[in-house]
């Protein structure tokens, strides 16, 4: 063989567990990343939404101006949306096989936060 020993066979189921163990944390992890990079779309959309409207105040017609900040500003909190069901789809998944991440509670809070932050926006768009 290759000089080194076998494992016996709870050696192997040990590592099995270990390795499985740890691809679910990747998972979790992965999917973490993947909710804050729909935070960071959403906000850039209000983000932007928000700079149209206040730094181009000269820009004619106006009604255009405003009508592309509310576009950018509303995809943004559909955005937040998007990515906070994305999140709990997933979470669910983990949770049915046994494993935990960020309780759904918590980013549902924080896509409601956010979600919140984007109608106010909305608010200051429309006060243009």
């Amino acid at each position: 063989m290759n000089g080194y020993p076998t494992p016996s066979g709870d050696v192997k189921q040990d590592l099995a567990e270990e390795r499985t163990n740890w691809a679910h944390e990747r998972t979790r992890l992965a999917k973490e990343r993947t909710f804050a990079a729909w935070v960071r779309t959403a906000l850039a959309s209000v983000g932007i939404g928000l700079v149209v409207v206040k730094l181009l105040p000269s820009v004619e017609p106006r009604w255009l101006v405003r009508t592309s900040g509310i576009v950018f500003v509303l995809s943004g909190a559909v955005i937040f949306l998007l990515g906070f069901r994305t999140y709990y789809g997933v979470l669910k998944k983990l949770e049915k096989a046994g494993f935990e991440g960020t309780p759904a509670w918590f980013m549902g809070a924080l896509s409601a936060v956010l979600v919140l932050s984007s109608v106010l926006g909305l608010v200051l768009v429309l006060a243009e």
